[in-house]
């Protein structure tokens, strides 16, 4: 080959890996958008905030397919506007899609149960939230961003990795 068919041939490989680049940067748009959305329609769907007068909810695995969604819009509100930029801030060790963690959303849920719980204290007492953040906050999130924790593939340069569980054969 010549060197004019060597640029020709560069140039060939260069557009193919250009036109690829914006396929992929395309579909990056599309899952930003779809999740975008989806977590519009999980904070639309959630009830008013907790107050005083709000009994518990069951926990939400045991809930409909209707109640179970929105009841995970109220934990992504809970989580998303006090839990993050309270307890989590600007930390790296944390997947901005959490809610696709099938793990994370039961962990989540329980954590806020407990909260809803051991921060009254007129029934917990006063040491009611020490014992949440030493017994419940404490060890959930050291357990969500653990190496082995349900955010540990989102926090490689891939990005959100959903962990799925393998399908039987």
């Amino acid at each position: 080959m010549t060197s004019t068919d060597d640029r020709i041939a560069t140039q060939d490989v260069l557009s193919e890996r250009v036109a690829h680049l914006q396929n992929a940067m395309h579909r990056l748009g599309a899952d930003v958008i779809r999740l975008q959305t989806q977590l519009s329609d999980l904070v639309t769907a959630a009830p008013e905030q907790d107050g005083p007068d709000t009994e518990a909810a069951p926990f939400i695995f045991n809930l409909s397919r209707e109640a179970y969604k929105s009841e995970l819009g109220s934990l992504v509100a809970w989580v998303n506007e006090f839990l993050v930029p309270v307890y989590v801030g600007d930390d790296s060790v944390w997947c901005p899609v959490w809610w696709e963690h099938h793990e994370a959303v039961g962990r989540l849920h329980a954590l806020r149960l407990a909260y809803r719980e051991l921060t009254d204290t007129a029934v917990s007492g006063p040491s009611g939230p020490g014992i949440w953040h030493r017994d419940h906050l404490d060890p959930l999130l050291d357990r969500l961003r653990a190496e082995s924790g349900p955010f540990a593939s989102c926090l490689s340069g891939a990005g959100h990795v959903e962990r799925r569980r393998a399908q039987p054969a």
